[in-house]
């Protein structure tokens, strides 16, 4: 170990003009820091020669490098022990290494260690700050804060993570063009190692690979991988990162991620080869699995296989596609494509399903039904969402469907949330004081009912007050060419006689509101009143009267599963134009009580302070009875069945919040309401619903929430008879008149890998009056806006599910789950589930029991269904793993100002 005062000898090799060294030795007593000036002056000379090449390499990375010895021959630069070697966006470790001082090119040995930074600096928002900071690749530093055209507040920052992570025993390349070759080269990324007897990196980021061994399993750096693919040749393809478009909102997930592209590979299971691959593709976030695989057993689809591969094409903008190949046995093969395509202001994403469907009937009693299933089934879905200019954006849809109950068979979810997707196209342009926006909506699929707008014009001004007046001004107008086109049955009802069919019908109709609000502030109290009115037109309307039965005895007909013949009462064409004007008058009045109590702290309960915020409202509104009565105007949306109105509500909202951070957590939320009616309506009462909202997180894991609904005025008749096996019974579960609904959720994780979720739902047959306000906004649980609404479900279940891991090691996982249902008497169903973690990969095997109480046609059974699925589930500790105390320097290094970085081999220390 070299120390102050220790006799060296520094060897200078100067080049002469002619190309005739210069040799300098001497021998002298210098400390640390008189090498440091020397070795600058001496570098410093040097750069002159080699400045047409200076464009990565700057003096200040020079006077970062660091070993424990350095020597100078010719124009080479000579350094061992413990060498670092930063350059540009680089940094290099060895044992030794040696530099061309004119050319850049370098030759390290031993224990290399190859790392490359990408920084970058743009604006976010708070969380995705705190996203970034969470990374372990990351560092960030915040630059300041800023504001966008919206208001919102964005912080400025630089951000710079690490991706390339390399090591090898040889490494020669030259430092300007960032072209490097590497023998015994090992490298780790987010979601593969790879091992090769050579390595080749390109400037362009690339890397090539040679006689190499890809896998997922940390084993691989050992030689003892569970899988891997081995190859001749691969490409590794960077993840470009840059600020444009999703640079900084993508950078943890890009950083260290690459694609793979493998030509003459082998597919290898513990070392022994099971499959050639004459190509193979790796998209960035996946790991190198050769598929993803799944198969089990259902009842409908019988044994299954479904296989996906996903390819990405471009990052930036970016293009990917994921491919599916699928078998089922009681339906046939089928095949699909999901794509997605992304500009810096647009995005777009297509979806094609289809099956050659061997019994299209299987899943439901579609036959009993009226529309016809082909045998050729598809969904094919297209939407797009583009960000024109800041406030100028576009959003359409296209859906095809071969039937309506595709989805229901193939993609359940889906169906779930959006039965019947329609499809359309927007644009709306953001202004100062209103927006305005222009939307059409088509007809696609025949077997839907669908109001088509060809199209709609619509401007919405946002309350603003008018000049300073403190009155306040809120409208909206719109323009639409609207056609009812109701579905078409391919059968005839089964049952009664025919009767006249559904009929389309088409209008114009011009639409405005306009409303004034006068705010009133006193010292606890806030009183708003409002006036407004609206002025609908139509170019046609009906002289024949539909009532809201009717209307509704049209829509019971159009229903899908309607199999028989209904009389109808359809709207006419013989009403001409109709103008029609409503006025509305009301008065909002509320306070706000709040107390705060600092010193209430618990860690448990994770309270940090607690303040309680109550706010109790009244709200009154009248609208007279509208100039045309609503029967006459065809029904397109809610708008066209306003009617009279006159009711308070009464509401209490209450919240309890805590620090958390330097932001606030609702701790607790309620709203109450209840209506007072001051008109009288056919089979209601004046006294409304009493209705509750409420969700909690008291302590950490913990999690409710809970809504009900109480017949406060005595409207509700009796309980029906529960009829079970065809026979009636008494009541069981709740038995109580004056519940309408009440649906309870509890959540609670105790510990990771442990959680426990309690569902209740009640639902018996009630009515509830409607309750709207053209100029205010309302709570609504249950009450219908334009429609008095009437519920005919009555059921009564409870869902109780677990996880929890069976194994000490908590590598294998347990779920558990049931649901019983009160009128029925039985467990509907069963589900089990074990997940076992094998390192680097996982099983999945679910298991679900479903009663099938039978029909006429059917008998009362058990249905089994199962899924087994495999999948990679990548790097345990992804780049920052095997990282050493020498990556934790750089870090630190790299985070200094450049005046402070220090220059010298160490001499040990």
């Amino acid at each position: 170990m070299a120390l102050p005062g220790d006799r060296s000898q520094v060897v200078f090799n100067l080049g002469r003009p002619g190309g005739v060294p210069l040799k300098l030795e001497f021998d002298v007593l210098l400390s640390h820091k008189a090498k440091y000036f020397v070795a600058v002056a001496v570098l410093a000379l040097m750069l002159p020669a080699a400045g047409a090449q200076l464009s990565r390499m700057k003096l200040s990375d020079l006077k970062r490098m660091r070993a424990d010895n350095m020597n100078f021959v010719d124009n080479n630069i000579v350094v061992s022990g413990n060498v670092y070697l930063p350059f540009g966006d680089m940094e290099v470790y060895a044992d030794k290494a040696v530099i061309n001082a004119s050319t850049w090119d370098v030759e390290a040995t031993g224990n290399i260690q190859f790392y490359r930074w990408v920084s970058m600096t743009g604006n976010i928002d708070t969380d995705k700050l705190a996203r970034l900071e969470r990374a372990s690749n990351i560092l960030v530093s915040v630059k300041g804060i800023m504001g966008d055209i919206w208001g919102d507040q964005l912080i400025q920052v630089e951000a710079s993570g690490l991706t390339d992570n390399i090591r090898a025993q040889r490494m020669v390349g030259n430092m300007e063009t960032g072209y490097f070759q590497f023998e015994n080269f090992e490298a780790q990324y987010n979601t593969f190692i790879c091992k090769a007897g050579v390595g080749e990196r390109r400037p362009d980021g690339k890397i090539v690979v040679k006689k190499a061994e890809i896998s997922a399993c940390n084993y691989l750096l050992n030689d003892n991988a569970h899988y891997s693919i081995s190859c001749g040749e691969a490409t590794l393809i960077p993840q470009n990162t840059s600020f444009y478009g999703y640079g900084l909102d993508n950078l943890e997930s890009d950083l260290g991620e690459y694609s793979v592209f493998v030509t003459n590979g082998f597919a290898k299971v513990y070392g022994v080869p099971v499959l050639w691959l004459p190509v193979f593709y790796k998209p960035k976030d996946e790991s190198p699995g050769l598929l993803s695989t799944q198969w089990g057993k259902a009842s409908d689809w019988g044994y299954y296989v479904l296989l996906s591969k996903r390819f990405n094409f471009t990052d930036y903008p970016y293009s990917k596609a994921k491919l599916m190949a699928d078998y089922y046995e009681k339906r046939g093969f089928a095949g699909g494509v999901e794509a997605d395509f992304g500009t810096e202001n647009s995005k777009t994403e297509i979806f094609f399903y289809t099956i050659r469907d061997k019994d299209p009937y299987e899943s439901e009693d579609y036959w009993k039904y009226r529309m016809e299933i082909p045998n050729q089934r598809y969904d094919l879905r297209i939407t797009n969402v583009t960000h024109i200019t800041p406030r100028l954006d576009f959003r359409g849809a296209f859906e095809l469907l071969s039937d309506p109950w595709f989805n229901n068979d193939f993609f359940t979810s889906r169906y779930d949330s959006d039965p019947q997707p329609s499809t359309y196209a927007s644009l709306e342009q953001q202004f100062d004081h209103f927006s305005a926006s222009l939307y059409i909506r088509a007809k696609v699929n025949d077997f839907f009912t669908t109001v088509q707008r060809l199209p709609s014009f619509r401007l919405d001004f946002q309350r603003q007050e008018i000049l300073d007046t403190n009155i306040y001004y809120q409208g909206d107008f719109s323009m639409d060419y609207l056609k009812m086109s109701w579905l078409k049955f391919d059968i005839p009802g089964y049952w009664g006689k025919e009767y006249e069919k559904l009929k389309n019908y088409e209008s114009f109709r011009l639409d405005t509101t306009h409303f004034l609000y006068y705010p009133l502030r006193f010292d606890w109290l806030t009183v708003v009143p409002r006036a407004g009115f609206k002025f609908t037109a139509y170019s046609k309307s009906s002289k024949n009267k539909v009532d809201t039965d009717d209307l509704m005895t049209m829509f019971r007909a159009a229903d899908l599963q309607n199999i028989t013949n209904i009389a109808l009462n359809n709207f006419d064409e013989k009403g001409g134009s109709r103008s029609r004007f409503i006025g509305e008058l009301g008065i909002e009045a509320s306070t706000k009580i709040y107390n705060t109590w600092e010193n209430v702290r618990s860690s448990w309960l994770q309270l940090d302070g607690l303040r309680h915020v109550m706010r109790p409202y009244v709200n009154y509104t009248f609208i007279p009875k509208p100039t045309v009565n609503r029967e006459h105007l065809y029904y397109f949306d809610e708008i066209d069945r306003i009617d009279e109105q006159n009711f308070v509500r009464f509401g209490v909202q209450n919240r309890l919040q805590t620090r958390s951070g330097n932001s606030l957590r609702t701790y607790f939320a309620m709203e109450n309401y209840w209506d007072l009616y001051l008109n009288k309506s056919e089979g209601f009462n004046n006294i409304g619903n009493f209705c509750t909202m409420l969700t909690a997180s008291p302590f950490k894991g913990f999690s409710i929430n809970t809504m009900f609904s109480i017949d406060a005025g005595n409207n509700n008749g009796d309980l029906p008879q529960v009829v079970r096996n065809g026979r009636r019974i008494d009541n069981p579960g709740i038995n109580l008149k004056w519940l309408n609904r009440w649906n309870i959720n509890v959540s609670y994780t105790p510990a990771d890998d442990w959680r426990f979720t309690l569902g209740y739902t009640y639902h018996r047959p009630y009515g509830t009056r409607s309750a709207y306000s053209m100029g205010s906004t309302l709570t609504q649980f249950d009450a219908g806006s334009y429609f008095n609404n009437y519920f005919s479900e009555y059921t009564e279940e409870i869902y109780f599910g677990m996880m929890f891991p069976i194994t000490p090691d908590r590598r294998t996982k347990g779920s558990f789950g049931m649901s019983y249902d009160f009128h029925e008497g039985y467990v509907d169903a069963y589900e089990f589930g074990v997940t076992r973690n094998f390192h680097c990969w996982e099983l999945a095997f679910s298991f679900i029991l479903e009663y099938d109480r039978g029909d006429g046609w059917h008998k009362t059974n058990w249905s089994p269904n199962f899924m087994v699925s495999a999948y990679l589930t990548g790097l345990e500790n992804p780049l920052a793993g095997p990282s050493n105390n020498i990556l934790v320097d750089a870090d630190r290094e790299m985070r200094r100002g450049a005046g402070s970085r220090t220059f010298g081999w160490t001499g040990g220390n």
